[in-house]
């Protein structure tokens, strides 16, 4: 199946890097110039309130933006943002985090994190710890006593999503209820090259040339299979919370992801794998511009909440 012919029209005028060779200086500007796109011609989706606050992490202060809904919150979700580990921002993710915290009526914590590469790991999976545990001991007062609570990233975030819900499992102390990973990336080994998916880079969003370095940059001098930086190598999965897994058919790190897929699965967690064939890396930024974005989105949001009430029990 075709590209959804909006979205072609959208990508074609954003500025994508195909180079092996990042401009990090660029890149954050050009970043920087796509978040009013997100929010779309009518402004941000409405929301009951937003709260800016630091918490204190081991390399300084985390920044966190608390993003309350209109209605009375049903969960707590943190949100982790994509970017390549090196890119991105809670700027970059507050039109997502909005549309989020409204259509699911849960308070959204979006996080941000050193990136990389003057901050390689585990700098910005520290802060995202240190966020996540932030979260879990303040869940009852942001989304409601018995609610549930749900970790969720895009890409490099859906990384740094998956590893944090692993690393509280390896922890022992209380996790989240649930994983919400937007195409995330789990294998950062040179081995992931050989996945068909990244070989037909197929995506015009992502392209596979970018991606050595980003993860080179962000790795710097630890080894790639740590299961904290490629959740995929754990042998611990079976203590991962249940998830909600987003692939599109031209990503590059589809293959990947559906590898962690059956790798959960195999574990005993209960998995939902969610495809789509029309859209490119990034789809949930655009849903303001982008109707096929915004109803994927939406079907994303309803299998999470199938997810939900079959692992949630009174």
């Amino acid at each position: 199946m075709a590209l959804d012919p909006v979205l072609q029209q959208i990508i074609a005028q954003l500025p994508v890097p195909t180079s092996d060779k990042i401009d990090h200086e660029v890149m954050r500007r050009d970043m920087d110039a796509m978040i009013a796109i997100f929010h779309g011609p009518d402004g941000p989706i409405e929301v009951g309130s937003v709260e800016n606050m630091n918490i204190a992490g081991d390399g300084g202060p985390v920044p966190l933006r608390i993003i309350r809904p209109l209605t009375a919150p049903t969960g707590t979700m943190h949100l982790l943002h994509g970017g390549g580990w090196a890119f991105g921002s809670i700027e970059f993710i507050e039109p997502l985090a909005r549309r989020l915290a409204r259509d699911l009526s849960m308070v959204v914590v979006a996080s941000g994190y050193r990136l990389a590469p003057e901050n390689p790991f585990p700098a910005g999976f520290n802060d995202c710890l240190a966020a996540a545990r932030w979260t879990m001991e303040h869940a009852a007062e942001l989304g409601g006593a018995g609610n549930p609570t749900v970790i969720a990233g895009e890409s490099a975030g859906g990384n740094l999503a998956a590893a944090v819900a692993l690393a509280l499992a390896e922890e022992g102390r209380g996790n989240f209820d649930a994983q919400l990973l937007f195409f995330p990336a789990v294998d950062l080994r040179e081995e992931a090259a050989n996945y068909p998916s990244r070989i037909a880079n197929a995506d015009p969003t992502l392209r596979t040339e970018i991606l050595p370095q980003l993860v080179r940059d962000y790795c710097g001098a630890h080894n790639p299979a740590d299961p904290h930086i490629s959740p995929l190598m754990s042998g611990q999965l079976d203590t991962v919370p249940p998830a909600v897994i987003v692939v599109l058919e031209v990503d590059p790190l589809r293959d990947e992801a559906v590898a962690y897929a059956d790798r959960l699965r195999e574990a005993g967690v209960d998995v939902e794998l969610v495809r789509f064939d029309n859209l490119t890396h990034g789809f949930n930024n655009l849903c303001a511009l982008v109707p096929a974005a915004t109803e994927a989105t939406e079907v994303v949001e309803q299998r999470l909440m199938t997810l939900l009430a079959r692992n949630i029990r009174d």
